[in-house]
C-alpha cells in the first residue's frame, strides 16, 4: 500500500489570519479603520501604478472596467478559455464577447488572434494570465496602441508575475486582480483595479463608495469554510480521512463528494450583475493583505522551482503538453497546467497510485449553449479544455510529491508504449483475420 499524498491544494494566507478575523468579529470593528485606503497605497507602490482601487471581487472589478470602457463601442475580445463568470460580466456590462482562440502552450489568449479580430468597433481588449503563465502581454498592448483600443489585464491568477520588471496588470488601461480564497494573496473575498487612467480611477472610486460593505454572517461564513479547508487537508487529518475519501469519491463518480472539490458550476447566462456582488471590501479584508504582500516573490520562486522540476521530469514525453518554463518572472506557476489525451485516464491511474490531484474544470466558453448567439469557432480552446490537468505548486507542497508526480506520470505513458510495441495476441489476431 502507497502512503497518503499531500493535499492538491492549500490555502494561501497566514494561520494569523483566523486570529484575525476573530478579534475583529469580535470587537465589533470588521468595518473600522482607514486599511482599505491604506492597502490601495500599498498595492500601487508593489504594481507600480498610480491608483489601485479594491474591489469586492475580481468579476466585480471585471464589470466595473468595463462598463466604463464600452459607452461607446461595446467589442470587447477575449480568450473563451476562462470562468464563465468572466464571460457574463461583459454581457452584464452591456459589451459584446469576441472570442479569441488561445495559445496551446500557455492557455492564454494568442496575440495573432486579437489583431485579427480587432476592428473599429471594438472597445476593448482584455488578456487573461492563467495558471500563472503572463500571456504575450507586450504584442497585444502593442496591437491595442495601435489601434485605439483599450487592455484590460485579467491577473487574478498572476499576481506578483513581471515582464521585463512591469508588474503583470500594468501593461494596459486597467490590470483587475482576484484575493479570493484559491489565490495566491488570500482576503477571503476582494480584488482591485489597478490604472493610471485618472478618469477610470475616478469613476470606479464613486462605484464603490455607494455600495455597502460585505455583511459579516458572509465573511466569517468564508473564514469557517477556509479554516475547515485548512484543517482537513493539514498533513495528519489529510492523509488519515479527507485523503480516502476524495479518493473513493473521484475513483466511484460520488457527484456528492466530487462536486465539493469542483472548482467551476455549470455555466449559465447572466445578463445583469445579481446584487449579492455589489458590495465593498471591509477593512478586516485589508488587514488580511498587508502582511502577504512582502511574501509575494518568496512563494514565486518556490513555484517556479517545483515547475522547472515538473519542466525537466516530464521533457520528451510526447503526449504530454508542458507549459513554456520561464525563469524571469514572467511565469509564476500557481498550478503546473500539463495537457494530456484522455486526462481522466491518466488522472484515475494517479489517484489509484496514491496521488490527490484534477483536471481543470474550467471549458471553452465558445461552445457553450447559453452563449450561443457570440459562437466562435475555436479549435485551440476546445481542445485544451479537454486537456488540462492541474499539478500542484503550493509552497509546501514539497519536492518529493512533485517528483512522486513526475515518476507515475512517466511510468503510465510508458506501460501504454509498451502497449502499442507489444505483439498482438492469437486469439486477437483471429478475431481480425
Amino acid at each position: 500500500m502507497f502512503p497518503p499524498p499531500r493535499s492538491r491544494a492549500r490555502f494561501y494566507g497566514r494561520s494569523t489570519n483566523y486570529m484575525t478575523v476573530a478579534r475583529d468579529a469580535l470587537a465589533g470593528r470588521i468595518r473600522e479603520g482607514d486599511d482599505v485606503a491604506g492597502i490601495e497605497r500599498d498595492l500601487a507602490a508593489f504594481l507600480g501604478a498610480k491608483h489601485v482601487v479594491m474591489m469586492p471581487q475580481c468579476r466585480v472589478g471585471i464589470f466595473l472596467t468595463l462598463r466604463e470602457l464600452t459607452r461607446t463601442k461595446k467589442k470587447v475580445v477575449l480568450s473563451p478559455y476562462t470562468i464563465h463568470d468572466v464571460i457574463n460580466m461583459v454581457i452584464c456590462a452591456g459589451a459584446e464577447p469576441v472570442f479569441a482562440d488561445i495559445d496551446r502552450a500557455t492557455c492564454n489568449i494568442d496575440a495573432r488572434e486579437v489583431a485579427r479580430l480587432v476592428d473599429r468597433n471594438t472597445a476593448a481588449v482584455m488578456v487573461t494570465h492563467l495558471h500563472g503563465l503572463a500571456c504575450d502581454v507586450e504584442a497585444i498592448a502593442a496591437i491595442c496602441q495601435e489601434r485605439g483600443v483599450a487592455l484590460v489585464e485579467d491577473t487574478a491568477q498572476s499576481f506578483g508575475g513581471r515582464v521585463r520588471g512591469r508588474r503583470l496588470g500594468t501593461f494596459g488601461d486597467a490590470g483587475v486582480f482576484s484575493f479570493g480564497m484559491a489565490k495566491n494573496v488570500n482576503s477571503l473575498y476582494g480584488g482591485a483595479v489597478a490604472t493610471d487612467r485618472d478618469e477610470l480611477a475616478d469613476a470606479l472610486r464613486a462605484e464603490i463608495a455607494g455600495l455597502p460593505y460585505f455583511d459579516t454572517e458572509t465573511l466569517l461564513r468564508r473564514a469557517a469554510f477556509c479554516l475547515t479547508g485548512d484543517v482537513i487537508t493539514w498533513g495528519p487529518i489529510f492523509g488519515a480521512s479527507t485523503y480516502w475519501l476524495f479518493r473513493f469519491g473521484y475513483l466511484h463518480d460520488v457527484e456528492q463528494l466530487n462536486k465539493r472539490v469542483r472548482g467551476e458550476d455549470a455555466p449559465a447566462i447572466k445578463e445583469s450583475i445579481p446584487e449579492a456582488y455589489l458590495r465593498r471590501m471591509t477593512p478586516m479584508q485589508a488587514r488580511l493583505l498587508a502582511p502577504q504582500l512582502p511574501e509575494v516573490d518568496r512563494l514565486s520562486a518556490i513555484r517556479l522551482g517545483y515547475a522547472r522540476r515538473y519542466d525537466a521530469g516530464l521533457a520528451g514525453i510526447p503526449e504530454v503538453i508542458r507549459p513554456p518554463l520561464r525563469e524571469d518572472g514572467s511565469h509564476i506557476y500557481l498550478n503546473y497546467a500539463v495537457q494530456v489525451p484522455d486526462r481522466h485516464a491518466l488522472l484515475r491511474d494517479l489517484m489509484t497510485r496514491g496521488r490527490d490531484l484534477t483536471v481543470q474544470h474550467m471549458g471553452n466558453n465558445a461552445d457553450y449553449a447559453c452563449y450561443g448567439r457570440w459562437h466562435r469557432d475555436c479549435p485551440n480552446a476546445r481542445a485544451t479544455a479537454s486537456s488540462v490537468l492541474l499539478l500542484p505548486t503550493y509552497p509546501g507542497y514539497g519536492d518529493d510529491e512533485v517528483d512522486r508526480n513526475i515518476e507515475l506520470v512517466r511510468a503510465f505513458y510508458a506501460r501504454g508504449a509498451r502497449r502499442a510495441a507489444a505483439p498482438v495476441p492469437i486469439t486477437e489476431e483471429k478475431a481480425v483475420g
